[in-house]
C-alpha cells in the first residue's frame, strides 16, 4: 500500500507526468523539455505502472482467481435462467390466444344478449299502450342504446329509430298533457305527465324549460308594462301640434296607462304564471323526489324578482321617476301578488324595492320639512291654523298612502316626526330670551312674552291636530307607527315647558323674596289668642303672597293653552312654595301663641290661594300633607307636638326641630343663629342640603358629605352642643324648659334615622 501511495505521489510531483492525471486532454505540453526528454519521461511513467501492476498481480492472485470461477457460476446461472424463460413463453403463448378467444366470446355473449333484451324490450314497447309504462321501458331501452357496443349493430340501428319514434310520441303527449293540465289545474293529468317524464329520467330538464317559459312570460309582460312608447305616441301627437318636445312623464293618461298595465300585470299575467309553477311544485312534492324538492319554486320566485328588478332599471326615465314618486302603489302591487298567491316559496322581498323606496322616503322628507321650514319666515315668524292644517294635511296623506305595508308606514311615520321635531326647532329659533321674557313684576305681559307665549299655543295647536290625525288613524295605524308619532310631540311639549320655565323660575324667585318678609314683621310677639279663630285675618306677606298667586296665575299663566305642560310647571311652583312657607314657618322667633295661630291662618289662606292657581293639591301627595300637617302643628305646645310627630307626621324631624327652637328663649339659638347665618343663606343651605342625615347616602354622597361638612341634624346637633357649652361657661343652674324635650326628639330622630 506503501508502494501503490509513493507511485501516485511520484506520478502527481512529476510536471510531465501530472499532466496526463487531468480529465482534460492539455494541447501543450512543457516547452522546457525537448521532445526526446518527454518521451523518455512518458517510457520511465509507464514502465512504473507496469511494475506496479505486475506486483498487484502477485499480491492479489488469490483474490483474482476466486473472482474469476464466480464469474464463471454467475453466466451459468443466467444461460440456465434464459432456458426456463424460453420454456415459459413456450407455455404462455397458446394460454394467451385460448384467453383471447374467451374474451371475444364474452363480449359477442353479451352483445347478443343487449340485441334480444333491446328486441324483447322493443316487443314490449310495441304491444302496450298506457304512456306511463312506455316511458318506462323507453327509460330502459334508452340505457341499453346508450352502450357503445352496440352502435354498429344493424338491427339495434334499426330498432333505436322505431325506439326514437314512440319517444317522440311519448313526450309530445306528456308535454301537452303537462301544459293543459297546469293550465287547467288538473291534478291527475299533471301528476300523469309529471309521471311519465320521471320515468323518462328528463323531469328536471322539463321543469327547468317549463319555469323559463314561465318566467319569460314575466319578463315580457313587465317589459310591456314598462314602455313608456306603447299607447303614447298617438295622444302626444294630437296634443302636441307645435314645435317642442312633449313631456309625458307630467301627463295623465301616461300615468293612468302606466299604472293600469302594471296592476294587470301583478294581477293577472304574472299571477298566473306564478300560479302555474307553485301548483307543479305543490304536484311535484307529492312524488318526494329530492331532487326537486323546494327548488323550482324557490328558484323561479329569486329569478323573478331579479327580472322585476331588472326591468324596472332598463325602463325610461319617466317610469322609473313615476315608480319613485308613486313607490307605494309599486309595493302595494308586489304584496298583493305575494297574500294572493299564499305560497311559501313565494315570500315578500322587500329589499328588491330598496333603492324606490329610499328615493321615496327622501322625498316625502323633503317635502315634509320644506313644507315646514316655509311656514317660519321673516313676515311671518309665527305659522297660522292655516299653515298648520295644510301640513297636517300632507302629513294624513303621507300616512295614508304608506299604509299599504306596516314597515314602510313606520318609516313614513319617522319622517313625519323629524318634521315634527324640524317645527319645534323653527320654533325654538323664533323665542325672544333674556330678561324681558322672564320678568312677572308688570302688570301685563311685554311683547316678548306675548310673542313666546303665541309660538308655544301654536305648537299646542300643532300638537292637538296630530293627536286628532292620530286618533281618526287608530283603526289604521299600528301602535308601533303611533308611538313613533307621539313620542316625536314630547320635542313640542319639552319646548312649551322650556318656554314656561324662565316664568317659573322668576315666580319661584318673587314668592321666596314675599315669603322671606315673615321674619320682618313686628306683630308676633304681640298677637293675643282670639276669642273666635274665625275673626283672624291672615298676615299681610300672605296678603301679598296671595293676590301676587292669583295675579301672575291670571296675567301670564293662563295664557298658555297646553293646560297639561303648564300644569307639570304649576306643580313644581306649588312644592317650592309650600317647602318655602314651612321652612321659614319653623324658623320664626319669637312668636306668641296669637302669631301661631295667625300663621296657621295664613296655611289656610295659601291653601286656597294655590288650589285656584294649581286645582289638583290633593294629588300632590306628600307635599299636600306636609301643607296640612304643618298648619295643625303651628300652634301645639312643644310636649303635643313631638307626641303628634311621634305618632306619624309628613313633617321631616328637622323641621320640628326648627320649630320647637321657636319656643326657647334666648340663650337656645336656632341652628342658623348659632352658626351666625342670615335667613336667605340658611334657606339656600337647606335648599342644597335635603337630607335629615346621612341614613340615605352611598359612597358617591359621602363625599359630598365630606365638602358639605354637615346635614340638617348635624347642623341641629351644632347648636344644641353649642347650648351646652354657654350653660357650663355662664355656670347656669338648669336649662331652658324646652331644651330636654328637643334634646329628646332629637335623640329620637337621630335614632330613627339611623335605622
Amino acid at each position: 500500500m506503501a508502494t501503490e501511495c509513493d507511485i501516485v505521489n511520484k506520478i502527481e510531483d512529476d510536471d510531465v507526468l501530472n499532466s496526463f492525471l487531468c480529465p482534460k486532454a492539455k494541447k501543450d505540453l512543457l516547452k522546457s523539455l525537448t521532445i526526446s526528454e518527454q518521451i523518455k519521461k512518458l517510457s520511465d511513467g509507464i514502465d512504473m505502472v507496469s511494475k506496479e501492476l505486475q506486483n498487484q498481480v502477485l499480491s492479489r492472485h488469490g483474490d483474482l482467481i476466486r473472482q474469476a470461477a464466480h464469474a464463471n457460476n454467475l453466466e451459468a446461472i443466467l444461460s440456465n435462467m434464459n432456458t426456463h424463460m424460453e420454456n415459459l413463453l413456450t407455455n404462455a403463448e397458446p394460454l394467451q390466444m385460448h384467453t383471447t378467444v374467451l374474451s371475444r366470446l364474452h363480449l359477442a355473449s353479451h352483445i347478443l344478449r343487449q340485441v334480444n333484451r333491446v328486441q324483447q324490450s322493443s316487443r314490449r314497447l310495441a304491444s302496450i299502450s298506457d304512456p306511463i309504462q312506455k316511458a318506462t321501458i323507453l327509460q330502459e331501452l334508452e340505457q341499453l342504446t346508450a352502450d357503445p357496443l352496440l352502435t354498429d349493430v344493424d338491427v339495434v340501428t334499426s330498432e333505436l329509430r322505431n325506439i326514437r319514434t314512440e319517444q317522440q310520441k311519448v313526450v309530445k303527449l306528456a308535454t301537452t298533457s303537462l301544459n293543459q293540465g297546469i293550465i287547467n289545474g288538473n291534478v291527475a293529468q299533471t301528476t300523469t305527465a309529471l309521471q311519465i317524464f320521471i320515468n323518462l329520467g328528463t323531469i328536471k330538464t322539463v321543469t327547468g324549460n317549463l319555469t323559463s317559459v314561465c318566467l319569460n312570460e314575466c319578463k315580457e309582460t313587465l317589459k310591456l308594462a314598462l314602455d313608456a312608447r306603447i299607447g303614447m305616441s298617438a295622444d302626444i301627437s294630437k296634443k302636441h301640434v307645435g314645435p317642442g318636445r312633449a313631456n309625458i312623464s307630467s301627463s295623465q293618461g301616461f300615468k293612468s296607462r302606466i299604472w293600469t298595465d302594471l296592476e294587470k300585470t301583478f294581477s293577472d299575467d304574472i299571477y298566473d304564471q306564478c300560479k302555474q309553477v307553485k301548483f307543479l311544485q305543490e304536484t311535484l312534492m307529492t312524488f318526494h323526489l329530492h331532487a326537486c324538492n323546494d327548488q323550482i319554486a324557490s328558484n323561479f320566485w329569486n329569478q323573478l324578482c331579479d327580472c322585476l328588478v331588472q326591468e324596472i332599471n332598463n325602463s325610461s326615465a319617466a317610469v322609473r321617476q313615476l315608480l319613485e314618486v308613486d313607490y307605494p302603489k309599486l309595493l302595494k302591487l308586489y304584496k298583493d301578488l305575494v297574500l294572493k298567491l299564499n305560497f311559501d316559496h313565494f315570500y315578500f322581498k322587500r329589499n328588491i324595492l330598496e333603492k324606490w323606496e329610499n328615493t321615496y322616503l327622501s322625498n316625502t322628507l323633503n317635502k315634509l320639512l320644506d313644507a315646514t321650514q316655509s311656514m317660519f319666515s321673516q313676515e311671518t315668524p309665527v305659522p297660522s291654523h292655516d299653515q298648520i292644517d295644510t301640513l297636517i294635511r300632507n302629513i294624513t296623506n303621507e300616512l295614508s298612502v304608506a299604509l299599504v305595508e306596516d314597515c314602510l308606514n313606520k318609516k313614513v311615520a319617522k319622517n313625519v316626526a323629524k318634521c315634527i321635531r324640524m317645527f319645534a326647532v323653527k320654533t325654538e329659533q323664533q323665542l325672544v330670551t333674556g330678561s324681558d321674557a322672564a320678568q312677572v313684576i308688570g302688570g301685563t305681559p311685554n311683547s316678548s312674552q306675548l310673542h313666546n307665549i303665541k309660538l308655544a299655543n301654536t305648537m299646542y295647536y300643532f300638537r292637538v291636530q296630530v293627536d286628532r290625525m292620530l286618533i281618526n288613524m287608530k283603526e289604521s295605524l299600528s301602535l308601533n307607527t303611533i308611538d313613533i308619532v307621539s313620542e316625536s310631540l314630547l320635542a313640542l311639549d319639552n319646548l312649551t315647558a322650556g318656554i314656561i320655565q324662565p316664568l317659573t323660575q322668576s315666580i319661584n324667585s318673587t314668592i321666596e323674596t314675599i315669603i322671606i318678609t315673615i321674619h320682618l314683621e313686628q306683630d308676633w310677639v304681640k298677637l293675643q289668642p282670639p276669642s273666635v279663630r274665625s275673626n283672624v285675618s291672615c298676615s299681610p306677606y300672605m296678603r301679598e303672597l296671595t293676590q301676587f298667586i292669583l295675579r301672575v296665575n291670571n296675567t301670564y299663566l293662563n295664557l298658555f293653552e297646553n293646560k297639561e305642560v303648564l300644569a307639570l310647571k304649576c306643580n313644581d311652583i306649588v312644592l317650592r312654595c309650600i317647602d318655602l312657607l314651612v321652612r321659614h314657618t319653623s324658623l320664626i322667633r319669637p312668636i306668641s301663641q296669637g302669631g301661631r295661630i295667625r300663621v296657621q291662618v295664613d296655611y289656610i289662606n295659601l291653601e286656597n290661594a294655590l288650589k285656584a292657581f294649581y286645582p289638583y293639591l290633593s294629588d300632590l301627595g306628600r307635599p299636600y300633607r306636609l301643607l296640612k300637617s304643618m298648619a295643625t302643628l303651628i300652634t301645639l305646645t312643644p310636649e303635643e307636638i313631638i307626641q303628634k310627630q311621634i305618632s306619624g307626621s309628613s313633617v321631616p324631624h328637622s323641621t320640628v326641630l326648627f320649630l320647637l327652637f321657636s319656643f326657647a328663649g334666648n340663650d337656645l339659638a336656632s341652628p342658623h343663629q348659632n352658626a351666625s347665618w342670615s335667613l336667605s343663606k340658611i334657606s339656600s343651605w337647606l335648599d342644597e342640603h335635603t337630607l335629615e342625615s346621612d341614613r340615605y347616602v352611598n359612597e358617591d354622597l359621602l363625599l359630598v358629605k365630606c365638602l358639605k361638612n354637615i346635614f340638617r341634624l348635624d347642623l341641629i346637633a351644632g347648636a344644641l352642643q353649642r347650648y351646652e357649652n354657654v350653660i357650663r361657661i355662664k355656670n347656669l343652674s338648669s336649662y331652658d324648659s324646652v331644651y330636654p324635650l328637643i334634646k329628646e326628639f332629637f335623640e329620637y330622630a337621630v335614632t330613627e334615622n339611623s335605622l
